[in-house]
């Protein structure tokens, strides 16, 4: 009986034994080629890699720089449609306007530093990440100024792209500095790898900022096409005359006593002591915006851009009503030559059921 217990014990542990050699095979071989499966990008994930590996890709990565452009015929992202006492609803007659009531809610005292409404910087409460939009456009140029990527994209076209997206990264810090005063100038992507000193980047002076943003404007202009040649596709697409309007407001807005000389700004000043705002008034500022302006409509007329002028109607109408009609089809009409930049993307579908008053108790924002 003893032996019999020892054999058994014996042959159960051979068993096992042999069957921890056919487990531990498969993990064996798992281990020496697990590195190479792993090194195996799936064909549906998207890399940088390959979005400048060809036109194509790159041209969709350009758009991408371009989708955080403000929706601004839409009253969810845009506060000055409702930011004045023109259209007033209550709560309780809104229905699906609810959704439009940003400006209102402003108006009401709502806006707050927890979570703010229209907060641009975050993109959160119908905002757009611009920080985001900003990174975006730096790992587009970090790329696309590369020859050796994108080998199939024409030296002009990629001059072109290089321009259009340093409008934009400039255009996205104008949108801030418009917002929220000094901003943090992001020039570079931090590295993933990066510290945490190096990731607290500093807010710049309200002045220094300006010039930045105009020194990227300056950069793209010279290589923007003066206009669209292929109107079937490209309508909307950064031109020069565009970037020297942007440039125009930009020097404008820093002329304006708002940041010009205001002296409710002496104590603003960044934790080392630097001030943030120049509280002295420069009247040469005034002048800068005077230039840049009249630099502006003089491109927009050499590249046709005039007012619009109604002349549709087939028989005459009076002074007044052609104004009317001159003022807004000059709005309404597409692609007309007065728009100096139009956004094919900013849908105003819902604009006109935004603008009906509430005129009878039986009012339905749904109808």
């Amino acid at each position: 009986m003893k032996y019999l217990i020892k054999y058994t014990v014996k042959r159960r542990y051979k068993l096992l034994h042999a069957k921890m050699v056919w487990l531990l095979i498969p993990v064996l071989f798992a281990g020496t080629s697990c590195k190479k499966y792993l090194d195996i990008v799936p064909d549906n994930v998207a890399t940088i890699d390959n979005a400048f590996t060809s036109k194509n890709e790159a041209e969709k990565y350009l758009f991408t720089c371009y989708s955080y452009l403000p929706n601004n015929a839409n009253p969810t992202s845009n506060i000055g449609f409702l930011g004045g006492d023109e259209i007033w609803i209550p709560k309780s007659r809104r229905g699906n306007l609810e959704n439009f009531s940003m400006s209102w809610d402003i108006a009401l005292g709502s806006q707050n530093t927890g979570s703010p409404l229209a907060n641009y910087w975050d993109g959160t409460n119908t905002g757009r990440p611009l920080f985001q939009a900003i990174r975006q456009c730096n790992i587009f140029l970090e790329n696309i100024v590369d020859e050796n990527k994108v080998i199939d994209l024409t030296p002009d076209m990629r001059v072109r792209w290089i321009a259009e997206a340093k409008f934009l990264k400039a255009y996205y810090h104008y949108l801030l500095l418009r917002m929220y005063g000094p901003i943090p100038i992001i020039d570079k992507n931090l590295d993933i790898f990066a510290s945490t000193d190096e990731m607290k980047v500093k807010r710049m002076p309200f002045d220094t900022c300006v010039d930045y943003i105009a020194r990227l404007l300056d950069e793209a202009t010279a290589d923007l096409p003066l206009l669209i040649t292929d109107r079937s596709t490209e309508m909307g697409r950064i031109t020069r005359p565009i970037a020297l309007a942007v440039k125009a407001k930009l020097f404008v807005l820093a002329a304006s006593p708002l940041f010009n000389g205001n002296s409710d700004y002496a104590g603003f000043k960044d934790k080392d002591g630097v001030p943030l705002f120049s509280t002295t008034f420069e009247q040469s500022k005034w002048q800068k915006a005077a230039d840049a302006a009249k630099e502006a409509i003089d491109v927009s007329e050499s590249a046709g851009h005039v007012l619009f002028t109604f002349s549709r109607a087939g028989y005459k109408l009076s002074d007044t009503t052609a104004r009317q009609m001159s003022i807004r089809n000059a709005i309404t009409e597409r692609w007309n030559a007065e728009k100096v930049w139009g956004l094919s993307n900013s849908m105003a579908s819902n604009l006109q059921r935004v603008s009906m008053g509430c005129l009878t108790t039986g009012f339905n924002s749904n109808n």
